[in-house]
């Protein structure tokens, strides 16, 4: 089912005009499709400029106005960092990152199915130390980051998490924190606020509660987490839902009662994931979705940002849309983000098991540059390589079944996908 839009036509000839493919890809169509592609650059900041002028009604951070609480707000310092980075790729030709997610650890409450960060816990190594975790957010910032996003596992285990929040330099970047919710306390909330915590986002998989519980396998949880986001609303705090999208619970309209459900909890933001076959499911593909679930999913994504509702819903199918590579989304993996395990490996993003060096070993820097000029990296990807069948095909299908993740990448080939 490929969809393409044509944006400029003249006597039936499409002169600029895209279309994506059912692979995920988005390629253009038009006669002027090279002419454009040499002003994107130009097209992108009108684009990203659009979608902040609609959300004006969020709120303010420091007197800064926030128009995604997954970005910087308008006119801050980390948001002129972001702008920093992307100019500087536009002039050396390679990204420059501005967001790290950081697995600060991998113990949990819950035993979910689903989890991303399955087979990643280790026993015969030591999570980061609170010296090596302030190290590496020293060496974020230097780099150029402007979010730092905190998740495991579940973050609010590790005893130093509210320290660690507080450490970063938020003049340089703004501290995130996903969670799923039990320990959303009175107490636990008041130092999240406390440390300069930005945003809060709560894991919610299912509107139906019993079912959530039962996807986390911890009765109750549904409940306590919802709580959790109440009392953060309560302190004036950002909170979001992060879920996901499998393709039996988008048959079933699953993504538009969670929508409804932040809708009635005040929250301003839902992420919706794309069900990524990594961690516990690396081998599973069974719940991708289809062309067509994630063209259904892009059309309610436009819908909320065309009416300026809020809260917002920021969904992967509308990033890797013909809407989301103008806007110079697409894979985000090397592109804006990197992720670093607790025991410091590197990888590309939260969902791709591969690791291109440890910051106990290597610097940060270093690791960045591999990953840039790595030919799976070295390029933009318009769509989720972890969904590109010829990718995984080359880096995920290879890894053992046995193996920790995530997987040594020098053990794979070195090669081009596409090719």
């Amino acid at each position: 089912m490929a969809r393409e839009r044509t944006l400029l036509k003249f006597f039936g000839k499409k002169l600029v005009s895209f279309k994506k493919l059912d692979t995920g890809e988005v390629i253009g169509t038009g006669l002027l499709n090279p002419l454009f592609d040499k002003l994107r650059f130009l097209i992108m900041i009108l684009i990203q400029g659009q979608f902040y002028g609609q959300y004006r009604n969020l709120g303010k951070w420091r007197g800064k106005r926030v128009a995604n609480t997954f970005a910087p707000p308008v006119g801050s310092h980390p948001m002129l960092r972001v702008m920093k980075a992307i100019i500087m790729g536009r002039i050396f030709r390679h990204t420059f990152p501005v967001a790290m997610t950081f697995a600060v650890t991998y113990k949990c409450q819950c035993n979910c199915v689903h989890c991303s960060a399955g087979r990643h816990l280790r026993n015969d190594v030591r999570e980061l130390s609170t010296r090596e975790a302030k190290a590496l957010i020293d060496q974020s910032q230097d780099l150029g980051v402007a979010m730092i996003a905190f998740t495991g596992g579940e973050p609010l285990l590790r005893d130093d998490i509210y320290e660690l929040i507080s450490y970063v330099d938020k003049r340089k970047a703004l501290p995130i924190l996903f969670t799923n919710g039990r320990l959303l306390s009175e107490e636990n909330i008041e130092k999240l606020v406390d440390a300069g915590l930005y945003s809060l986002f709560v894991s919610i998989d299912s509107p139906v509660p019993e079912e959530h519980d039962q996807l986390r396998s911890m009765t109750g949880l549904f409940e306590t987490a919802i709580q959790g986001i109440k009392r953060m609303k309560s302190k004036g705090g950002y909170v979001g839902i992060s879920s996901y999208a499998t393709r039996s619970s988008t048959q079933k309209g699953t993504y538009k009662k969670l929508y409804s459900l932040a809708r009635d909890l005040g929250v301003e933001n839902l992420i919706l994931f794309d069900a990524v076959p990594t961690g516990n499911m690396l081998n599973d593909i069974s719940e991708m979705l289809t062309p067509e679930q994630h063209e259904e999913i892009r059309e309610f994504s436009s819908k909320i940002f065309k009416h300026h509702m809020v809260p917002q819903f920021n969904s992967q199918s509308w990033q890797n849309s013909i809407e989301g590579y103008l806007g110079g989304i697409g894979c985000l993996a090397v592109n804006i983000q990197y992720y670093v395990s607790a025991y410091g490996d590197v990888s590309p993003c939260d969902f791709t098991p591969l690791s291109f060096g440890n910051v106990r070993n290597k610097s940060l820097k270093k690791i960045w540059n591999n990953m840039v000029h790595h030919p799976a990296y070295n390029h933009r990807s318009t769509y989720c390589r972890m969904q590109n069948p010829n990718f995984r095909h080359f880096y995920i299908d290879p890894i053992p079944h046995d193996a920790k993740l995530p997987y040594d990448v020098e053990n794979l080939p070195n090669v081009d996908y596409r090719i």
